[in-house]
């Protein structure tokens, strides 16, 4: 039985573009969840009414919404 070389060709980039488009997938899936853990916020809670918020952690102290005592990240 035998293969036509347009064939053969037809298969094999078929395959090596299968394999680039799963790598490339599955590459964006783990850079999303990386970035989405490290989305640039931190959790601070504040040690005068408890109150738990978000904000950029780019800033050392962060101003509680409710009460406005400043306060140090619990996580980044």
């Amino acid at each position: 039985m035998p293969v036509e070389p347009l064939n053969l060709f037809v298969i094999q980039l078929a395959l090596a573009l299968t394999a680039l488009f799963a790598a490339a997938a599955v590459y964006d899936f783990v850079t999303f969840r990386r970035r989405r853990k490290n989305s640039g916020e931190a959790i601070y809670r504040c040690d005068t009414c408890r109150h738990i918020y978000i904000a950029p952690s780019r800033t050392p102290l962060a101003r509680c919404p409710k009460c406005g005592k400043q306060n140090e990240p619990v996580k980044e």
